[in-house]
């Protein structure tokens, strides 16, 4: 604690106690003024002794705060030997307070004429040091409390801090490991389809080569980003799907709704991915027939964007609770959502056996900051 900044910097400490020593001299002056007595004030015991009590004070400031960190640095004492510590570390801080604060005020005094030091003066500093030292003693204790408060306020801070960014860089490795899960066998699926169009359909073999070129770029790109516009996640998902259309080609249909109101607003980046491609995998790639995935987003009311990934696949007979906690790509989704809107978000999921797999999200609409 000793080797950490003070609470508030040492020349502002200096003019608050000043202050603070002028508003007390104030206060009795106006307090003499009430009862028409002013004249009886005196401004060496009525002002001036305040304002040296505060300025020692915040001279000693340091050695106060290094006294306090000491008396903090066991966190496990227990609450007797913590009040014996302060009692002690307060005692000494009081005598080299009084020994300060009389050096400040009564030499000053004597060299302009206001009060002359004499033997009586040291009977006089020496008769009332008890009184002064619990004095002392009480402003200690107000002292300990607000640095106390400072730094517990400080280290929550800090935690607050800490917290943000280990909740920051949790996200982008759960972003990382998404990339990772979806380069290995989606780039094996696709160059085996694009190897198996280069014997009949060249054309198309280029276009898928392109479409391909598209989404790594993306998946490269947002390398820092954890936050990407709607538009570009929609983008990023056609040249997806477009992939997975030419792997099987007139079997997949792809129906989008978009609502042209939804797209700036900004996403977790791939935060659709899991979604749709568990549409393709669990939906349609395990069966012969044709199937159909509808990708819909609209901007509604209260200032949300709802997206929705649908398939009419076989479906599923287990509990939606159940459904959601299912799966890697499922599980990244929602500990995403949670980082980033903490709980002003919803994610949930619909399925019935025969009826296929429908995921729901709803986030915020938020625009990209510039």
């Amino acid at each position: 604690m000793a080797s950490r900044k003070l609470p508030i910097p040492y020349f502002y400490a200096i003019l608050a106690s000043i202050a603070l020593g002028s508003l007390v001299g104030l206060r009795n002056y106006l307090f003499l003024m009430y009862y028409n007595e002013a004249e009886k004030f005196m401004w060496d015991r009525g002002w001036f002794i305040h304002v040296v009590n505060y300025l020692t004070w915040a001279l000693i400031l340091p050695l106060v705060y290094y006294v306090v960190g000491r008396i903090q640095e066991s966190p496990g004492t227990s609450n007797g030997v913590l009040f014996l510590r302060i009692l002690g570390g307060g005692t000494i801080l009081a005598l080299l307070h009084e020994l300060i604060s009389n050096l400040l005020f009564f030499p000053p005094l004597h060299f302009l004429g206001v009060k002359e030091m004499t033997s009586e003066t040291l009977r006089h500093i020496v008769g009332v040091l008890p009184a002064a030292v619990i004095t002392r003693l009480i402003e200690f204790g107000i002292i300990y409390t607000v640095i106390t408060a400072i730094e517990l306020r400080r280290k929550y801070r800090d935690k607050q801090l800490e917290l943000a960014q280990l909740e920051g860089q949790l996200s982008s490795a759960q972003l990382n490991a998404l990339r990772l899960q979806l380069q290995p066998h989606f780039l094996f699926n696709t160059l085996n389809t694009i190897s198996s169009l280069m014997e009949f359909d060249k054309k198309r073999a280029q276009k898928v080569v392109s479409q391909l070129g598209n989404l790594l770029r993306f998946v490269l790109s947002q390398d820092k980003r954890n936050l990407a516009p709607l538009r570009e996640e929609i983008e990023f998902i056609r040249n997806y799907l477009n992939i997975e259309e030419a792997r099987f080609p007139d079997r997949l249909t792809i129906e989008y709704k978009i609502d042209e109101q939804a797209l700036e607003a900004q996403v977790p980046t791939l935060i659709l991915q899991p979604l749709v491609e568990n549409a393709v995998k669990h939906g349609f790639a395990n069966r012969t027939g044709p199937g159909k995935i509808t990708l819909a987003c609209q901007k509604i009311d209260g200032g949300q964007v709802m997206i929705t990934v649908k398939d009419d696949g076989r479906g599923s007979s287990r509990p939606a609770e159940e459904l959601a906690a299912s799966g890697i790509g499922l599980k990244n989704v929602r500990e995403r959502l949670k980082l980033t809107y903490r709980e002003n978000y919803i994610f949930s999921v619909q399925s019935r056996e025969g009826q296929g797999f429908e995921a729901t999200i709803i986030i915020p609409f938020q625009r990209q900051r510039i």
